[in-house]
């Protein structure tokens, strides 16, 4: 029964993902055509050279993307994991057949020469949080995500996000032999910018949250303090003062982002203690996020 269960629970899982890939293909081909086509300038990367591709040849920037993609989920195939590589393809599919639909029912796009820039900015909205969702569900948009992926797999200790950035600004360098405008590379870099902000922010926890790290020598007081009026546990390490060579505890935390004016406060009682924190970019496991939820 209990296997059954599980079963029921992960085919809803993989049907939930499924219609994520389907909105994710349906705002990239929304995205591009609707605010890029009508615009002078391409996206980074892959999508970039499809687009001007498409306004050197008039052959629809999907056929491109299918064209370059396919090569690579093939040999990704290979390299990467199945999951990854087959939501990669259900959205490289779709996205293209999308864009080509578009064009074929002569689908509007957004027109004027003053909207450039209102094109390049919510083109990368758009396209940020396709890609974030994307990379959320454990699968890419295609292109140079699935280059990098393949080179993490096989050298795991290589930047490749500079590798990322090198081929997205390369393209957008590129992109000045077609369009001979320098307007055109500044849309891009803001398209650019743009996607980057909210690809990240996709890739974010909802909810922030803060780490706490404290340096003290009256643990057992702050001990009382993190536990019954912050409501959170902490981890306990021992340290040693490398300046004083005194013995000294470590107590480190994760707290809700509202509860930093409680905690300063609470340190104000601890003068000798050197406190420090900073925004971590998601949580997982038992965490107390209500005012109900008990510390563990």
């Amino acid at each position: 029964m209990k296997v059954t269960i599980m079963k029921k629970t992960k085919t809803l899982k993989e049907i939930g993902y499924i219609l994520l890939t389907l909105l994710a293909s349906a705002m990239s081909a929304l995205g591009i055509y609707y605010f890029v086509y009508s615009a002078k300038f391409a996206p980074a990367g892959v999508e970039g050279i499809a687009t001007m591709l498409w306004q050197i040849t008039g052959l629809n920037a999907g056929i491109f993307s299918l064209i370059f993609n396919l090569p690579l989920l093939i040999a990704a195939w290979f390299i990467l994991k199945r999951r990854y590589v087959i939501y990669t393809l259900l959205f490289t599919f779709i996205s293209s057949g999308l864009l080509m639909m578009l064009e074929e029912i002569g689908f509007p796009t957004y027109g004027g020469e003053e909207g450039t820039l209102i094109a390049a900015i919510f083109s990368g909205v758009i396209l940020g949080v396709r890609t974030g969702l994307m990379l959320r569900l454990g699968a890419s948009t295609g292109g140079i995500d699935i280059i990098a992926g393949m080179i993490q797999a096989k050298r795991p200790h290589l930047n490749v996000e500079r590798v990322i950035t090198v081929i997205c600004y390369g393209t957008i360098l590129l992109s000045y032999l077609y369009y001979r405008e320098i307007g055109s590379i500044l849309l891009s870099f803001v398209q650019m910018f743009v996607f980057d902000v909210f690809a990240g922010r996709m890739l974010k926890d909802r909810r922030n949250a803060i780490e706490v790290m404290i340096v003290t020598d009256e643990p057992d007081r702050l001990r009382e303090a993190l536990i019954y009026k912050l409501k959170h546990g902490a981890t306990v390490i021992n340290a040693k003062g490398m300046y004083t060579d005194g013995e000294r505890s470590l107590i480190i935390s994760v707290i809700n982002i509202r509860q930093i004016p409680e905690l300063t406060d609470i340190m104000k009682d601890f003068p000798t203690s050197f406190t420090y924190y900073s925004e971590v970019s998601g949580i997982r496991g038992n965490f107390r996020w209500k005012k109900d939820d008990v510390a563990k």
